[in-house]
């Protein structure tokens, strides 16, 4: 498997994991400005965790392997947790 694949597909796995725990966690805190500031923390720090892991530098390789990944992801699992309880 070539190396860049492997390394895309781990950030991407840290970014829906992150940002289904960041769409749970959102749906019970008090205010809606609380569940966004805490999701964007979420983000930069899974961010900073993915640029460990798989030793990439650059933002552009981020927000296209993991940002975007992980915000549609938070977004869709806040709403589904919003919905189902």
């Amino acid at each position: 498997m070539d190396i860049e694949l492997m390394h895309s597909r781990i950030s991407v796995i840290l970014h829906v994991v992150t940002g289904t725990i960041a769409g749970y966690l959102s749906f019970f805190l008090v205010s809606t400005l609380y569940g966004v500031g805490a999701a964007i923390a979420i983000l930069l720090a899974s961010g900073y965790l993915a640029e460990k892991l798989v030793k990439k530098k650059g933002l552009k390789w981020w927000i296209g392997n993991g940002a975007i990944i992980y915000l549609i992801v938070w977004l869709v699992s806040w709403i589904f947790f919003f919905n189902v309880f």
